[in-house]
């Protein structure tokens, strides 16, 4: 767990930060959302059925964003199952357990987008990248799409593994926490 804590704490000091220090941001980050892109240090941990594919629902938040609560799906064959992970901020980083030990972050581009980013160490105690964008409509501009792509360069996730999510999400698109 600490390689994980230091690779964050790195990303950090290069400006790729949570942004979840103003109390209106609750307000942003709550709602829905959908995920669009996600791009991993290894490839095989998104593919269709794999369990680090997550298709978004939904993110609320606790007092000051201390605890986030995510809903999402994941794909078990053609079976879509529902998640609720609560992450627990320390510092910027939220940690959570979800397929081993998880340390993300978060980050609003606009009202619309939001990128995140986490590690996740599995019971083999493997790290895998994770890069992911998460918007309320369908598409990403230019700019948006250019920004999850610095991202991803940021994390050491090689190009040829952002995968665009979106296109085999056939799960409920409305949940009840």
């Amino acid at each position: 767990m600490m390689r994980v804590i230091i690779l964050l704490l790195t990303l950090h000091v290069l400006g790729v930060s949570s942004v979840m220090k103003n109390k209106s941001l609750k307000k942003k980050i709550e709602g829905p959302w959908q995920t669009i892109y996600l791009a991993a240090s290894t490839k095989e941990k998104i593919n269709e059925g794999s369990p680090l594919r997550t298709y978004f629902r939904l993110i609320l938040c606790g007092k000051r964003c201390n605890q986030v609560y995510l809903y999402f799906y994941i794909k078990k064959e053609t079976k879509c199952q529902l998640h609720k992970v609560i992450g627990r901020k320390k510092q910027e980083v939220y940690y959570a357990q979800y397929e081993g030990d998880t340390a993300f972050m978060l980050k609003m581009v606009n009202e619309k987008i939001l990128l995140f980013h986490y590690f996740n160490m599995n019971r083999k105690n493997d790290i895998t990248r994770v890069a992911g964008v998460l918007a309320k409509g369908k598409q990403l501009n230019k700019e948006e799409m250019a920004e999850f792509m610095n991202l991803v360069e940021e994390m050491g996730i090689e190009e040829e593994n952002v995968q665009r999510i979106m296109d085999t999400d056939n799960c409920p698109s409305n949940i009840k926490p």
